[in-house]
Order: C-alpha cells, then sequence, then structure tokens
C-alpha cells in the first residue's frame, strides 16, 4: 500500500526530473559546462599544432566576421542522438553573438562514427543545410575514413570559414589565418569559377599581348638603369598560423540556434 501512495509517487517524479539533465550530457568524457578555447579536443586526436592552428584560425574569424565556429570532439554519445546533443550543447555555450546568432558546432563523436555541423539562425543563408552536408561528405568523411581527424576537421573548418568570410566581408573573403588554401572547392564555388571563366581568359590574353607590345622596351629601360636595383622581393613578415595564446580564449556570445545543418556518418 505504501507504493501506492501519492507522496511516493511524487518522489519518484522528482528523482527522475533531477537526473535528467545528466542523463542528457551522459557521453564520454563528460563535456565541460563552458569551453574555455575554440577547440575543446575530448576525443585525444587532436595534436598540439592542429588545435593551435584551429584556434588561432577561428579567433581570426570571429575577429574578422563576430562569426564563432567551436569543434568538439567525443569519445561517444552513449546512445544519444547526435542531432540533440549538439544542438543542447550549442545553445548551452551560447556560440555566436547575441541578436546576431552567427554560431557554428563541429561535433565528432569518434567512436561512433558520426559528426554534425550545427548551424545558427544567423548563417544559415551562408551556410544552408544542402550545403554543410556537401562539406561533410566532402571533406570530412574522406580524411575520418584515413583516420585523419585533424585534416578532416581543419579543411572543414576553413571551408566554412572562407564562406562565412565571404558572406559578410563585402563578397570577398577576408584571409583567415591558417584556413586551408587548396581545399577542394564546393559546389557553389566551382559554379562562380566557371561563370567566370570567360572573363578570366580575356585579361589573360590581354596581360600576354601587353607583355609582347613591352617586350623590346624593357630590355632597353633595364640597360638605361644606373646601377640601382629594378626590383627585389621582399620577404613577408607573415610567418603562418601560430599558437595565438590569449587569441585562442573562446568567449560564447549568447547565440541561439533553430536545428540548423547537417548529420552524417562514416
Amino acid at each position: 500500500m505504501a507504493y501506492k501512495s501519492k507522496t511516493f509517487k511524487w518522489f519518484l517524479l522528482f528523482l527522475l526530473l533531477g537526473a535528467a539533465p545528466a542523463l542528457v550530457q551522459a557521453v564520454t568524457p563528460p563535456v565541460p559546462a563552458h569551453p574555455s578555447q575554440y577547440v575543446v579536443d575530448l576525443a585525444g586526436v587532436l595534436d598540439a599544432g592542429a588545435q593551435a592552428r584551429l584556434n588561432t584560425m577561428l579567433h581570426d574569424l570571429e575577429t574578422q566576421t563576430t562569426a564563432q565556429m567551436v569543434v568538439l570532439t567525443l569519445n561517444s554519445l552513449e546512445g544519444e542522438p547526435i542531432e540533440d546533443f549538439s544542438h543542447q550543447t550549442a545553445v548551452k555555450w551560447g556560440i555566436g553573438q547575441k541578436g546576431k546568432d552567427n554560431g557554428v558546432l563541429l561535433t565528432v563523436a569518434v567512436k561512433d562514427k558520426k559528426y554534425r555541423i550545427e548551424v545558427g539562425y544567423g548563417l544559415e543563408g551562408p551556410l544552408p543545410d544542402s550545403l554543410v552536408g556537401s562539406i561533410g561528405r566532402q571533406y570530412l568523411v574522406p580524411h575520418f575514413r584515413k583516420g585523419d581527424f585533424a585534416g578532416g576537421i581543419v579543411a572543414a573548418a576553413s571551408e566554412m570559414a572562407k564562406i562565412i568570410s565571404r558572406g559578410q566581408v563585402g563578397g570577398q573573403a577576408g584571409e583567415i589565418t591558417g584556413a586551408e588554401p587548396g581545399a577542394p572547392a564546393s559546389p557553389e564555388e566551382t559554379s562562380e569559377a566557371n561563370q567566370d571563366a570567360a572573363g578570366l581568359i580575356i585579361i589573360i590574353v590581354l596581360v600576354i599581348v601587353g607583355l609582347g607590345v613591352f617586350a623590346f622596351v624593357i630590355p632597353r629601360l633595364l640597360k638605361r638603369a644606373s646601377g640601382g636595383v629594378w626590383f627585389s622581393g621582399g620577404s613577408s613578415s607573415d610567418s603562418g598560423w601560430s599558437s595565438g595564446g590569449s587569441d585562442s580564449d573562446f568567449s560564447g556570445g549568447g547565440g541561439d540556434f533553430g536545428g540548423g545543418g547537417a548529420s552524417g556518418d562514416w
């Protein structure tokens, strides 16, 4: 009779409600309440160099566009759908700026062989679900199947960073430190390149003709030079990506997410 009392039922209900948050975050290893950097490598699949490169790249992305991207790797979701986990984590961490909702969370569950790219409301224009899905299949899956998690994550993050930068900096991609310069083009970029091909060919022809016209003038000018250096290739102070130091620190801006993005496995 005692087990059927209303008091005991209410007691069980409160126990279940109290355990709900723990069940939601029952992943291995446990996810921190808030990330201190743009990269949270709980699965230990990124070496120090890859983490430094990503942190610097994503810091540059935020500096140029205010958009925030965070990379999270973990061993297993312990049966929890990656869509639910990724959405809840992105909202909890407040990735992106409040009011702009321009955040991205790339989640990789290594043992589950699943990934999720969660996109905030404000970036669903430049990063629609179809394009994000293509980025996952084109950049993450081939690398992950070879066990190259660092290569896949850097390539995918670089591509998304360039797309975000292009959409928010006057239609041109800003100089994102550490972004992959030789990453394969997305279908959208390939289409744009084809449309501009005719114009590029015309420019190349004009340059060749111009060089031919001045081919006889330039040697004469050089002969008249009074011993000065006509051209000197100076050294560049840009040494590429670096560890970033305090620049790699992350602070969530309070962005919100509506479930946009794409998931996949390998």
